[in-house]
């Protein structure tokens, strides 16, 4: 879904007339939340700047952090960042402040079970933001498919090295994403205590990714199957690979 179709749907679960709102990552529009008459709005992102206009306070802290009173808020809110977080301490940072009823509405991916899911993102080359909707620099389960320095062959046989060397780094060592497989997710929502309203996924792909010219002889046909019994071996754990967007509802039980 897109981000106003998150936001539809979550306005179809919250009736936000007089509510206190928690959103986790991101900063939707200050004129379109007070539109639905919200009382107060807390955009809890630390890549943003502390800052407070009209309706909405934004808290430039992680939201495993999140500074919020026990049950002050109606409900959280979040589009595009649990991929990001540590998802069991966001939990329960969400189910402290919720009050009782109050319910969490989070949509989010690519998570690491995609096969995009090393969400090339937040890393500059040669002064440009790279994006992996736009710049579909690595191949089909990049991630999961190929070790450091196999990977680190592959895209050398294509690219500049220090272009190369950059994607590697970000697959296997970059800390912006959470590298949680899809029933980790599940696992988090579980050890939460909150209640499950819905935990939905999709595999779905919204573009194509068109490689540079890699060595022919170093590229994997990667068979899903086959992958996720290998990482389910390695986990020591069932693991799923393909899915790639989740839609994760839950509340707070009211006694």
């Amino acid at each position: 879904m897109s981000e106003e179709e998150v936001f539809a749907d979550f306005l179809r679960r919250v009736d936000l007339s007089g509510a206190v709102v928690a959103e986790i990552g991101g900063a939707f529009p200050t004129e379109l939340i007070e539109q639905r008459g919200v009382a107060r709005w807390y955009s809890v992102d630390p890549n943003r700047e502390a800052a407070r206009s009209g309706v909405r306070e934004v808290i430039a802290v992680p939201a495993e952090e999140m500074p919020l009173p026990d049950s002050s808020v109606d409900a959280v809110f979040s589009c595009n960042a649990f991929q990001f977080l540590d998802v069991g301490r966001t939990l329960q940072q969400a189910a402290r402040v919720l009050k009782p009823g109050g319910l969490l509405y989070s949509h989010f991916g690519p998570i690491w079970s995609a096969v995009d899911g090393h969400q090339l993102e937040y890393v500059s080359y040669q002064g440009r933001d790279l994006a992996f909707w736009r710049d579909t620099l690595l191949p089909p389960w990049a991630h999961l498919a190929y070790d450091r320095a196999e990977l680190r062959e592959l895209l050398r046989s294509g690219m500049p090295e220090d272009l190369a060397d950059l994607l590697v780094w970000h697959v296997h060592d970059s800390t912006t994403i959470n590298r949680s497989f899809f029933e980790d997710y599940v696992d988090a929502a579980v050890r939460s205590g909150l209640q499950w309203c819905e935990v939905s996924a999709s595999e779905h792909l919204d573009y194509e990714i068109d490689t540079p010219a890699l060595d022919s002889a170093l590229l994997r046909e990667v068979e899903p199957n086959r992958l996720a019994a290998e990482l389910t071996r390695e986990r020591g754990r069932p693991t799923t690979v393909g899915i790639r967007d989740v839609l994760m509802v839950l509340r707070k039980p009211a006694a």
